[in-house]
């Protein structure tokens, strides 16, 4: 027993001996590289005060400027004046596409970003709708199930179905509204049966019917039952 104790206590001491060393190089580092941890502190500070000056004195009022330009834009593609509100008259008023371009980086800027994309998709120029949409970052879920079935749509009608169907997933399972659900479900078993897959259409349809049961007034039905029907038949 006296042995176990001596051979405690002797590794006690060694546990103490290499705390203290481990002190003694820490507190030797500490006052060694003191300046230069200093500096090294000083310049984080530096750099997140002059981050938060520069949200503050730069970007808010660039977006103040930006949404204040894009007032007379959005009235006219409520007009559908598309082409103008995309673009703009020059030294009158900026489109969305300057709007994008200027002040691209701030919310306002964003916005636009979804209105150029909407005003090239009705124009017909999905690659540049597509563009746009893939660079627009929103956290509302009414916007972001929009961005998506946007996407979707401009895919499809560049003859990129296979590319677009999975957007119309994205795009019902992004919000709960349930017109939206029912519209980009339904779009995208269509797009499944035009593609031959009738599998994967009757799961979109089936999840549309499952959570608002008689949707699109009853054709939800209608579809399941009939691709069941060709399922059977095909065995």
């Amino acid at each position: 027993m006296a042995k176990n104790n001596k051979k405690e206590e002797f590794a006690t001491e060694q546990f103490v001996e290499k705390l203290d060393r481990t002190a003694f190089n820490v507190e030797f580092f500490v006052e060694k590289y003191a300046k230069v941890i200093g500096i090294g502190l000083g310049v984080i500070i530096v750099a997140v005060l002059g981050y938060f000056a520069y949200l503050k004195l730069v970007v808010e009022p660039k977006s103040d400027e930006a949404f204040k330009e894009m007032v007379q834009a959005e009235r006219l593609f409520d007009q559908d004046s598309i082409n103008v509100a995309l673009n703009g008259n020059a030294g009158v008023f900026q489109g969305f596409q300057q709007i994008v371009d200027e002040y691209g980086n701030t919310e306002a800027g964003n916005l636009a970003r979804f209105k150029a994309a909407s005003s090239y998709y009705k124009l017909g120029d999905y690659a540049s709708a597509v563009k746009l949409l893939e660079d627009f970052d929103t956290s509302d879920d009414v916007m972001l199930a929009q961005k998506y079935g946007m996407l979707g749509n401009a895919l499809v009608a560049s003859n990129k179905m296979e590319e677009g169907l999975p957007y119309y997933i994205k795009a019902a399972e992004a919000t709960q509204v349930e017109t939206l659900q029912s519209t980009y479900y339904t779009k995208a078993g269509e797009i499944a049966m035009e593609l031959g897959k009738d599998a994967e259409a009757l799961k979109y349809f089936q999840a549309l019917e499952d959570k608002y049961p008689n949707a699109n007034n009853g054709e939800t039905a209608k579809f399941i039952e009939r691709l069941k029907y060709v399922s059977e038949t095909a065995k």
